[in-house]
């Protein structure tokens, strides 16, 4: 007997199939990986928690992440918060091995005195939780300034007078009593003046309390990060503590080494001291002396900064210093050297500047050529003589007259009458 033959199943390769369809799935096993990635512990199959409710008449404080605790131990977190009707609905993981009975009670309760809450649980009866726990087994928390105020509102309701006059007259019905009875209605009764004596004191130390503890209630954000930070701090130094250490032993080792050194030099240092004691009274007594000095440098700085601020130069005017009639052979002596007539215009001279060229070249500005040629000579001497690193500057005869015609400052062209005479 022969078998039938099965048909062979062929698997399409993924290069034949439809790249669209392909790639769309994917994408979307891609993203359903991710997802499983990021929410692993709320996988029905996969997370090790279950989820529970309860109702409450206020929140009370207690958020989101939020403890939820079973005999003092963590044993979950505080899933979410909805309102329903008058009602706050609060949902919450509970680890699994942790048995919560049908009659489990729920409690939001004050961790820290800066107001962080967190859920009790209570578990009582017997089975298991199988729904939300109702109001009538939840309790929401009690918290300081509803105290002070509900105390505030008590005390304010008291009649201290009529309060007074009842303890004085239980004090006067009892005094016939054994000592230790009358002693103690005395007491009350003196209690009772003092109240009645100190009640409007009484009353504005609890408006006061009331007061403060509103701002911590309202600042209760801004306290808990500065207590956060300080955690932060100290666990800084505490990680810190070798480097502290060792800072501190070196500083207390320099300190002992600079006492030392001022033990063994206390003779020599002494006499060091006393005359920059010395120093410091002259200073002293010489104040306004000083202060005048430091007012006349701060002109004579500022008319030195002027002298040489336009230029590597003292740019200063010295008046009659040296008679002009002395100085002018000098100066024309230096002129013809340098081949110039100072009664003849530079051609940097002949432009105008309003409408032309301008008249000087900008700043730093070499001295003049000495007519030899070459670069320009940028030292004044260099200038005179056309001797590189000449430090003076010698007498020279004149240099004989150019021909007549001659660009100036030469002589101008004879006239017709003077070339026929020759």
């Amino acid at each position: 007997m022969t078998r039938p033959k099965l048909p062979r199943i062929t698997i399409k390769p993924l290069a034949e199939r439809n790249r669209p369809a392909v790639g769309v799935t994917g994408i979307l096993l891609l993203i359903a990986l991710v997802v499983a990635v990021f929410s692993y512990d709320r996988l029905p199959l996969v997370k090790g928690t279950s989820d529970y409710a309860a109702y409450f008449t206020e929140a009370g404080g207690i958020k989101s992440n939020s403890d939820v605790r079973v005999s003092g131990l963590d044993v979950g977190r505080v899933a979410g918060l909805r309102l329903e009707g008058n009602r706050v609905r609060v949902t919450f993981t509970v680890r699994k091995g942790v048995v919560l009975g049908d009659r489990t009670e729920a409690a939001i309760k004050t961790e820290t005195v800066l107001g962080n809450k967190f859920l009790e649980l209570t578990p009582r009866g017997d089975g298991h939780l199988t729904g939300p726990i109702p109001v009538e087994r939840t309790t929401s928390p009690y918290d300081l300034p509803d105290a002070l105020g509900d105390l505030t509102a008590v005390i304010s309701g008291l009649d201290t007078t009529q309060l007074s006059s009842a303890l004085t007259t239980l004090a006067e019905t009892f005094k016939d009593t054994p000592p230790d009875l009358k002693m103690a209605l005395q007491g009350v009764a003196r209690f009772s003046d003092t109240l009645d004596k100190r009640d409007a004191t009484l009353r504005q130390l609890l408006a006061d309390a009331n007061n403060v503890t509103g701002v911590l209630a309202r600042r209760s954000e801004q306290i808990a990060g500065l207590v956060a930070n300080s955690n932060a701090l100290l666990s800084e130094l505490l990680s810190q503590r070798n480097s502290v250490d060792a800072l501190m032993a070196n500083l207390t080792a320099v300190s002992r080494q600079v006492s030392a050194v001022v033990d063994d030099n206390r003779q020599q240092l002494k006499p060091a001291v006393d005359k920059l004691n010395g120093v410091l009274e002259i200073l002293d007594n010489r104040r306004a002396d000083l202060q005048r000095t430091l007012y006349l440098f701060r002109r004579y700085a500022m008319s030195f900064g002027e002298v040489l601020g336009s230029g590597p130069f003292f740019k200063a005017s010295v008046v009659n210093l040296i008679p002009g009639q002395l100085a002018q052979p000098a100066i024309e002596a230096a002129f013809s050297d340098l081949g110039l007539d100072p009664n003849v215009l530079l051609p940097s001279q002949l432009n105008d500047p309003a409408v032309g060229q301008p008249g000087t070249p900008p700043l730093p500005m070499p001295f003049p050529r000495t007519g030899q040629g070459g670069e320009p000579n940028l030292t004044l001497p260099d200038a005179i003589t056309g001797k590189p690193g000449d430090p003076r500057y010698p007498y020279r005869e004149p240099l004989p007259a150019p021909p007549p015609g001659g660009p100036p400052p030469g002589p101008p062209a004879l006239g017709p009458a003077a070339d026929g005479g020759n």
